[in-house]
């Protein structure tokens, strides 16, 4: 590896004049991994949101229950995701998963897919930025501005600070998220420990609570919904040091801590009011937990929460501005898109020149929301999600059927590694299918109403994988040496990717895409 290949040297300096494709490698670790996926979860949006929704017409009171069954169940849909990731350290992560498992045409229709929903999804939690941005500083600075104008500052303001190096970015996301983390628990503790409005509620963890809860199937949804976000840790494989363990790691803790945290709040918001919480749920909505506070806690906490739901809205949306760059940048460098995309910043390393497409994508979508008059929240920031959980829930179900494949091929050696790469998957993907069913039986309510673009949004997802699934085939039959490098793997210290069987080798075969 000591002679100069691509456009860097082995030292990792940059050719003269050459343009850099390398991301900023053994940059973060598995702590700066956790904070930055946990921030796109965004936990106090769905503390005052999603959480009292399901008290009140989803699972009721055993939303609590919910959340700790669905921990369950995403943990073992991690244990595959965990072995793929031991495996391939990719920026493409979920393109490159499925190219490597299912082939290059399946890996091309999920990149597509998955790049899809992270950009839109970045471009509508921007949209609830904009509007309790603009009502932040119309009640305490009485400034009144447009939302969309919040909106679009602060999509300018992730592309600055995402030109810089990755660890400038896992510090402002640590710092928000810190900050939001700290304001809900001390709302949730000190109602529970106050014992709220009518004391313990053991039964907040009785299976027979399910039996009467409003819509279990949507108290579920909201809860897998809760979680969107934090399977994008294998993105940051690439910048992270000693990846294969690193990425397994923070995605076990993501799950266990997001699990553990929306557990207890949604238990603290059943314990603040008693057995009239789905009742008080349905009529105080997203004050739910601002109440809480005034009931709970001093003054000053209410008015904390106020600015960390739009710091939360904006650390959630520049997660996905990451994510999004990140697939961006890997289509690029594949040269699936245009090999500009996969260029880094000759000193930060940052995939700059995606940051920035994704930027424009996103200022351009909340642009023509505006312009038609739509709302921030009932239409931006909830119809597109609609379109976005969807789309990621598909491409996990593929992926797990992808490590299911890809394992097939390069071959397992112990009962151990076939309940891993096979049996955890395949329950995986049933719980995958499950919740789309979920979504999908339940558009009309998530919604909140009967609109035909909605009915829709089930085929607008499905144009998206047929349409990589078809590019694949025409690249296929015009270009094959493009075709070829759909979700190969790059070697660590080279640019250039390792293609037809010339990638490390695990348990004997070569780690290559199947056509």
């Amino acid at each position: 590896m000591g002679k100069i290949r691509g456009s860097e040297s082995e030292a990792g300096a940059p050719s003269a004049g050459a343009a850099s494709t390398r991301l900023f490698g053994n940059s973060i670790n598995f702590l700066h991994i956790v904070l930055m996926v946990t921030a796109a979860a965004a936990p106090l949006v769905v503390a005052s949101t999603y959480i009292p929704v399901s008290i009140g017409a989803g699972a009721g009171m055993a939303t609590a229950l919910t959340y700790a069954a669905t921990t369950l169940i995403l943990l073992i849909f991690s244990v595959g995701f965990a072995q793929m990731a031991k495996r391939i350290a990719s920026a493409g992560a979920f393109y490159t998963f499925s190219a490597q498992g299912l082939g290059r045409s399946i890996g091309l229709s999920v990149g597509f897919t998955v790049l899809a929903a992270y950009s839109m999804i970045s471009a509508a939690i921007a949209g609830g930025f904009g509007f309790y941005g603009a009502a932040l500083l119309h009640s305490h600075f009485r400034i009144d501005v447009p939302w969309y104008w919040v909106s679009i500052v602060g999509l300018a303001l992730m592309f600055t600070i995402s030109y810089f190096r990755v660890t400038f970015t896992a510090r402002i996301l640590g710092v928000l998220l810190a900050l939001e983390v700290f304001v809900v628990l001390a709302v949730a503790v000190a109602t529970v420990v106050s014992g709220g409005a009518q004391g313990q509620q053991a039964r907040a963890f009785s299976f027979a609570e399910w039996g009467t809860a409003p819509a279990v199937g949507i108290g579920f949804f909201l809860a897998f919904w809760s979680w969107i976000g934090f399977e994008t840790t294998a993105i940051y494989g690439e910048e992270a040091r000693d990846p294969k363990e690193s990425v397994p790691r923070a995605t076990r803790i993501a799950v266990i801590t997001l699990g553990v945290f929306y557990t207890f709040v949604a238990y603290a918001g059943v314990v603040g009011y008693g057995d009239s919480s789905p009742a008080q749920a349905r009529t105080l909505i997203n004050q739910y937990f601002f109440v809480l506070a005034d009931e709970h806690t001093f003054g000053f906490v209410r008015t904390l929460m106020d600015f960390l739901v739009v710091s939360g809205f904006f650390a959630c949306s520049f997660a996905f501005h990451n994510n999004a760059s990140r697939y961006l940048f890997s289509l690029g460098r594949d040269g699936i898109l245009p090999r500009a995309l996969g260029r880094t910043h000759q000193v930060h390393k940052s995939p700059h020149m995606a940051a920035g497409v994704q930027t424009v994508i996103a200022i351009t979508t909340v642009a023509v929301f505006a312009i038609c008059g739509a709302d921030p929240i009932v239409h931006l920031g909830t119809w597109l999600p609609i379109f976005c959980t969807l789309a990621v829930l598909l491409v996990q179900l593929i992926v797990c059927l992808a490590v299911v494949g890809y394992f097939n091929r390069v071959g397992r050696v112990s009962g151990m590694e076939w309940a891993k790469t096979f049996l955890a998957p395949a329950v995986g993907a049933l719980a995958q299918g499950v919740v789309i069913y979920l979504l999908i039986n339940n558009l009309t309510f998530l919604a909140g109403g009967d609109v035909l673009v909605v009915k829709l949004i089930p085929a607008f997802v499905a144009v998206i994988p047929v349409a990589g699934f078809t590019y694949a085939l025409w690249l296929r039959a015009v270009d094959p040496q493009r075709f070829a490098l759909i979700g190969e793997l790059h070697d660590e210290e080279l640019d250039e990717p390792v293609v037809d069987g010339q990638a490390p080798t695990f348990g004997g075969e070569p780690d290559r895409a199947p056509n």
